[in-house]
């Protein structure tokens, strides 16, 4: 894009890169920086998108200046980095203010502070920034940067902490999110995004692992209801009010999108918002409008892993392989550590019929899926079907099937109806179906993941039909 049709008051905020002596520190680098991105997001002369730090160790081996490439490639004017250093009880951040066109320093500043005073500290980086783009704040927007969401610094640390391992999006990263929100908030009972972000991550936990775990999805309905009791005009309380009607109503899905959309109302610069947004339309069958709105969060946060792969996962939702590869190429580029993403790609591979990378792709899913086998184990029967060793599939099968529990039993993301695709990839339809039958609640996420490409070979059956009708939302 050329210099004069970028926005002049455009801003990409880099992760800050972590000096600190401990590289446990690093949730303090990416929460300031979140934070003070979301900051200026208030701001709304700002145009403002968050850049992963993939995405700029790349163009800084690759570019001869990498801040004009990095203006170039998110389109931006002006781009914020830094670094934070933290030794004992004080933190040290430098911070400028490039300007990306030109590559030159526009502001720049060095805070020796102590730690607890990141709220004083991200508030007043965000002034400065802001002040500097463009000039002289009016009331209102100086209200927004000055806002707090918490009046206890030992509660926001938690709080980071709780956003560093939410954004992992894996098993043990949203039972460490959890601890540490419920740590902020026995230190401050009234801090309304960590009861929103809380009750967040015991609802993604529980679609992780939703066998026998029935108290995780109460507490997070729980904690979601109060959340939006505390305080209405807090996005992340309506985020999990979504995932709570979700549950509440599985087929109607009822309330889901009007909380979500009240949620982008209030912040609509939030990505992770119009990630979740996407994922609720996608269950809903509104595809093309889930692909619109994970664009939209990828222009505001360019190379967001997660929300890759979900496009990745609607290409493949329409059959279109090679797309849905691309898109999860790139979200493992980002993260090489995203299970779902090596989940998602190795599905894809089978259909593409690479077997040796779906082999790969499986085997690393078993690898970094904290201890979630049965999917990985899916995948390597199918690959072993794809390969002609139906034997050895049929016994790898066999294992996870036996873990499933006798009657009836939940799944909550597409995904976890694997062992049955992978009944369908041997040849056993009854077996599939008999296995189908059996998945609670009957409702949206369920016909969902039967639109599928993998179930293509069951459409045409009464029963599979059967089960479409009386999942499919009104």
């Amino acid at each position: 894009m050329h210099a004069a049709t970028i926005a002049p008051n455009s801003v990409a905020v880099l992760y800050l890169d972590n000096l600190s002596p401990d590289t446990a520190d690093a949730f303090l680098a990416d929460g300031l920086t979140e934070e003070i991105a979301s900051r200026l997001g208030d701001v709304g002369r700002l145009s403002v998108k968050q850049v992963s730090r993939e995405g700029i160790r790349r163009l800084r081996e690759t570019a001869a200046d990498y801040r004009v490439a990095a203006g170039r490639a998110f389109s931006v004017r002006f781009l914020v980095e830094g670094s934070l250093r933290r030794g004992g009880s004080r933190v040290r951040v430098d911070v400028r203010l490039v300007n990306a066109v030109s590559g030159f320093r526009v502001w720049g500043q060095t805070y020796d502070r102590a730690s607890s005073d990141l709220l004083d500290l991200q508030q007043e980086i965000a002034q400065e920034v802001a002040t500097s783009i463009a000039g002289q704040l009016a009331p209102g927007e100086r209200t927004a940067l000055t806002k707090r969401p918490t009046a206890n610094p030992d509660a926001y640390e938690h709080f980071l902490r709780g956003n560093y391992y939410l954004a992992r999006r894996g098993l043990g990263g949203f039972s460490h999110a959890i601890e540490e929100y419920e740590t902020a908030l026995r230190l401050d009972s009234t801090f309304t995004r960590a009861i929103g972000r809380a009750a967040l991550a015991y609802e993604l936990l529980y679609e992780y692992q939703p066998a026998g775990n029935d108290s995780l999805r109460a507490r997070g309905i729980a904690l979601a209801s109060r959340a939006i009791a505390h305080d209405s005009n807090v996005s992340d309380a309506w985020v999990a009010a979504a995932y709570a009607a979700s549950y509440l109503h599985p087929r109607s899905f009822e309330g889901v999108l009007p909380a979500v959309q009240r949620a982008m109302q209030l912040d609509p610069r939030n990505s992770e918002v119009l990630h979740q947004y996407a994922f609720f339309l996608r269950e809903l069958g509104q595809d093309s409008a889930a692909r619109a709105a994970c664009l939209r969060s990828l222009a505001l946060e360019p190379e967001r892993p997660i929300t890759l792969s979900a496009l990745g996962f609607l290409s493949f939702l329409a059959r279109d392989y090679p797309g849905s590869q691309r898109w999860l190429d790139s979200s493992l580029r980002i993260n090489p550590e995203f299970y779902w993403a090596y989940v998602r790609r190795a599905r894809t591979r089978v259909m593409l019929g690479d077997l040796a990378g779906a082999r790969s792709d499986a085997e690393m899913a078993l690898r970094v899926g904290a201890g979630d086998s049965s999917l990985g184990n899916s995948l390597l029967a199918m690959v072993s079907v794809q390969s002609g060793d139906t034997v050895a599939a049929r016994a790898r099968l066999n294992r996870v099937l036996q873990a499933l529990p006798d009657s009836s039993w939940v799944a909550l993301l597409e995904e976890q109806m694997m062992p049955a695709v992978a009944l369908v990839k041997l040849g056993d339809r009854e077996g599939a179906l008999a296995l189908l039958e059996r998945v609670r609640p009957r409702g949206a996420r369920l016909w969902s993941g039967l639109r599928a490409p993998d179930f293509d070979a069951l459409r045409s059956d009464p029963r599979f039909q059967r089960l479409v009708e009386e999942s499919r939302p009104p």
